[in-house]
């Protein structure tokens, strides 16, 4: 097939949405021949509209929507496609003779509470946006059965369009993991731009819990650091930031994840959570809040254990040493853990459910069509 693929993003950058754009964009052009749009217009959209943007949040309103939705509709019109593939509430297609494919792991009434704050004279405008959106969207792919309900809760969404694929893991498929590993003294990580929101302070506060209770232990935070650095040691190690493109860097953060006993993320949001489809590709474990999508990525039991979001530091510092002091069991978590990225939690997954919901969703366009016709 032919697809348009709409993104503001360049999907051939693995940095973008932390690889995310990247891993769908190989996996579909796999099978599929793709016409990537979008990204050309964006420089000249935002010298119209600058002023009009919230300062925290890239989502142009009125006029400027409805003029750049009749100019992507003229274009992708032309290009004499199959399908169109996107989920980016910026680009909200008008008038378009192909069905519209949308996926995300967010909706925007769900972002405004928990990410970017918008400008409040944008909500309305943007919840109507997204409202447009779904309803013209002709299958709809999301990451979790937590925004498929939140999305049906709130814009009505009709369920039967809705399909949930779990993402998979933004780095290469690791053949150098073990189940087996060491356990003299237990290895945290913590991955996480976000500082507050991932829970960085709780993460330090777990940390020296178990360091003060005489449990051998030690934590690489990589991502982000706090405010007030504490002092390094030779067991708490902090590593502002690894580019996945660049081998070395990769190298670095797969060495780190396949040496590691617990993926530890105290998060007090999370959409769905690549980084716990990156640790169960290592067999290791997530120990981590029941918040968001977060439900869909951990398994309570097979890759990890699922915390209540007022979870205490206390309360995570006891679950991994509960967990971590049978190794039997432990040792088995690992195995199930990658088991759990290999049947659901990888991009070869996704691509197989993704390219067969695609094809289906085009015959299924053009016998809708045909009834409407006869």
């Amino acid at each position: 097939m032919r697809i348009v693929f709409l993104t503001r993003f360049n999907p051939n950058n693995i940095n973008d949405w932390s690889g995310t754009l990247y891993y769908i964009y190989q996996k579909l052009k796999e099978k599929h021949t793709i016409e990537i749009i979008g990204m050309e217009i964006i420089g000249q959209l935002e010298l119209l509209t600058r002023k009009n943007f919230s300062e925290t949040i890239f989502i142009p309103v009125d006029r400027y929507t409805i003029n750049l939705g009749k100019l992507l509709s003229e274009r992708i019109n032309s290009l004499n496609c199959d399908l169109l593939f996107f989920g980016d509430l910026l680009f909200t297609p008008i008038n378009i003779n192909i069905p519209v494919i949308l996926f995300s792991d967010m909706t925007f009434e769900q972002v405004k509470n928990h990410y970017a704050r918008p400008n409040k004279k944008n909500i309305e405008p943007c919840l109507h946006l997204e409202k447009l959106m779904l309803e013209k969207a002709f299958k709809i792919i999301y990451s979790s059965e937590w925004i498929k309900e939140k999305a049906m809760e709130f814009y009505a969404v009709d369920p039967g369009k809705i399909h949930v694929v779990e993402f998979g893991a933004n780095i290469p498929t690791p053949t150098n993991y073990s189940i087996d590993i060491n356990t003299d003294v237990c290895r945290l990580v913590f991955i996480g731009k976000d500082w507050n929101r991932k829970g960085g302070d709780k993460v330090l506060k777990i940390y020296k819990i178990l360091k003060q209770e005489g449990f051998p232990c030690t934590l690489t935070i990589i991502g982000s650091i706090p405010e007030e650095k504490p002092e390094e040691d030779e067991t708490l190690i902090f590593i502002p930031f690894l580019d996945k493109s660049r081998k070395d860097n990769l190298e670095q953060l797969c060495d780190i994840l396949s040496k590691s006993h617990f993926f530890v993320l105290p998060t007090n949001f999370d959409a769905f959570g690549i980084v716990f489809c990156e640790a169960s590709a290592y067999a290791l474990p997530s120990i981590t809040a029941n918040v968001g999508g977060v439900g869909q990525a951990v398994i309570d039991g097979k890759n990890g254990y699922l915390l209540p979001a007022d979870a205490t530091a206390n309360d995570y510092a006891e679950k991994i040493k509960a967990v971590f002091s049978d190794k039997k069991n432990y040792l088995k978590l690992r195995q199930s853990a990658r088991n759990e990225f290999e049947t659901r939690l990888n991009w070869d997954v996704w691509g197989e459910r993704v390219n067969k919901l695609l094809e289906d969703a085009v015959s299924e366009w053009k016998l809708q069509k045909m009834i409407e016709h006869e």
